[in-house]
């Protein structure tokens, strides 16, 4: 009976030994990052059977178990997706402060307000020639500040995108690390080490490189039968599984956005839901939606501005007059029709049946005798050629007027001594092909004033020929007030939603500041809920240092008891070996 107690004893002491190991452990790593407390799992030893009764054979260390609570597990990395993403955001939001602080203040709001301020003036006194430099001059301030916009926006959408590049890199190096890390511990728990057991340290800095992996693409975890890993994006596109890697890299084409798309090493095929967490998916969020919302914005306010200054402008008189003349833009074939859209030119869809007028006028500026004013009238589907033809055409066309089409599909009218000048555009012929433009381009990046408004500021049109004399009053101000009224009126050349000139700016505004806020916003919020899950974490998988202290009392005392049964039952043995010398 002496023998069984002392291998009873020999049970207990191995048991306590290696479940202060496992103490020791815990107050060895209580600093370290992702580590999770391991608890001793002892278990009575299987008793041997003597007759009717069962003698215990003492006790087993069975495992070492990780203390981990997959739903807080799983939140963390979640929130640490979240966060990351509304912080690369709100980053990102931050670079171009500058583009958008000063919209209300000094900045685009003020260039428009100087803009229509003065047409304002002009249209006070359109004879002034110091007017007409004013309007140059706010004019060419309105076009660079938009171009100035544009082309941060541009640069920062660049800059986004180099940024992606280094996380792909990032995020490649950290599935290699997982890995890695899948294979130690497939090898571990296999019992191919020395070590045979649940690999705990291991799964632990796994867990760890997940979450670093969850800061930079959102992620979803699958836990397979084996109990390995498998991680996807949270499209469903597979990472990682048993040791297999698929890396991302970039398309070999360019997307409609005009980068390349994330795809999967070797493959074509864009990745899905990069964008719903993570840093990665904050810059494609930046790039792909903020960015280019801001850039498209800027470009319906810059392509509306043009058209419905450019229509006005065009069918506008008052300024002085020229014996050539020629559209800032070419159609790309002139035997096709002005209003297709291959033609290369921004604005020809809102070309349509109609007409225009062109006045003729002598060398001494008078209208020409016997007729001066002649109507061109373009059908549906007319092309740069048609506009030629009916203006050379000796019946119905305008006499003592030239017009050819040069090879870069531009028009080209020619009065000789004469001069001539436009009017009654219902054709948007003039607007969408520049004649006798006001503003050239047709985005927020190539926006300017005219080449010839430039030279001259006396091409400034301000006011309506009268169509039955074919001229011009003095003081006649209409093209300049209708100018004017445009930064109240509603309307839209470009297929977005009719809004005036001021409420694009707006809604720019807000858009930028309400993006900043909810930003801002979620961020916070994320951050205080990653405090919460790290406590909820700590308390069920932190180590506390107090609890250890008081575990390992218990099985020093569970030691010594169990030293002295080994103490006691050799007493016992030496006076049994007494008694029989």
């Amino acid at each position: 009976m002496s023998f069984q107690a002392l291998h009873v004893a020999a049970t207990s002491l191995r048991a306590q030994q290696k479940a202060m190991d496992i103490t020791s452990h815990n107050i060895a790593n209580v600093n370290t990052d992702g580590y999770s407390r391991q608890i001793a799992s002892i278990v009575t030893a299987s008793p041997d059977s003597i007759g009717t009764l069962d003698f215990g054979r003492g006790v087993n260390l069975n495992n070492i178990q990780r203390v981990v609570d997959p739903l807080i597990k799983t939140a963390q990395r979640e929130n640490a997706s979240q966060f990351e993403f509304w912080d690369t955001v709100a980053s990102g939001l931050q670079t171009v402060e500058s583009t958008f602080g000063s919209l209300e203040s000094t900045g685009l709001a003020a260039s428009v307000d100087d803009f229509f301020l003065s047409w304002q003036q002009l249209a006070n006194n359109p004879q002034d020639i110091a007017q007409k430099y004013n309007v140059r001059t706010k004019s060419e301030a309105l076009t660079t500040q938009l171009n100035r916009m544009q082309e941060q926006l541009g640069n920062a959408q660049q800059s986004l995108n180099g940024d992606i590049d280094q996380q792909i890199a990032v995020v490649n190096l950290q599935l290699d690390k997982i890995s890695a890390l899948t294979q130690q511990i497939k090898v571990h728990e296999a019992g191919q080490q020395a070590i045979v057991g649940t690999a705990n340290d291991l799964r632990d800095q796994r867990d760890e490189e997940v979450r670093k992996l969850a800061k930079i693409i959102p992620l979803q975890e699958v836990v397979t039968n084996d109990g390995h890993l498998l991680l996807q994006t949270k499209g469903g596109d597979l990472l990682t599984q048993d040791g297999m890697v698929r890396h991302l890299a970039r398309s070999t084409s360019t997307g409609s956005n005009g980068f390349q798309s994330i795809v999967t090493a070797g493959s074509n095929n864009p990745v899905q839901g990069l964008d719903e967490g993570g840093s990665l998916g904050g810059l494609l969020s930046l790039r792909d939606e903020r960015m280019q919302g801001y850039m498209t914005s800027l470009d319906s306010f810059a392509a509306n501005l043009a058209f419905a200054t450019n229509q006005i402008h065009g069918s506008a008189g008052g300024g002085a007059k020229t014996s050539t003349v020629q559209s800032a833009l070419g159609a790309t074939n002139p035997a096709l029709a002005l209003n297709d859209t291959t033609q290369g030119v921004a604005f020809a869809a809102q070309v349509q049946a109609g007409s225009f007028n062109i006045h003729v006028y002598d060398d001494a500026g008078l209208p020409q005798v016997p007729t001066s004013q002649f109507t061109v009238t373009l059908a549906a589907g007319a092309s740069m050629n048609d506009v030629a033809t009916a203006i050379n055409d000796p019946i119905l066309g305008v006499t003592g007027v030239n017009a050819t089409v040069d090879a870069a599909g531009r028009l080209n009218l020619d009065a000789g001594t004469n001069t001539i000048a436009f009017a009654d555009d219902t054709s948007n012929f003039l607007a969408a092909y520049e004649v006798q433009a006001f503003f050239h381009g047709s985005t927020a990046g190539n926006l300017e004033l005219n080449q010839s408004i430039k030279a001259d500021v006396n091409r400034i049109q301000t006011g309506r020929i009268d169509p039955a004399t074919s001229l011009i009053q003095a003081g006649e101000n209409t093209a300049a007030i209708d100018i004017m009224g445009l930064q109240d009126f509603s309307f839209s050349f470009d297929g977005s939603a009719p809004l005036s000139l001021h409420e694009r700016i707006s809604v720019l505004s807000q858009r930028y500041g309400l993006d900043v806020e909810v930003a801002e916003q979620q961020k916070l919020y994320r951050s205080s809920e990653a405090s919460s899950l790290a406590q909820q974490r700590e308390a069920i998988s932190g180590v506390n240092i107090d609890e250890e202290l008081i575990a390992m009392l218990k099985f020093q005392r569970a030691y010594e008891a169990s030293a002295k049964v080994i103490t006691t039952s050799n007493q016992m043995m030496d006076a049994l070996m007494g008694m029989m010398r």
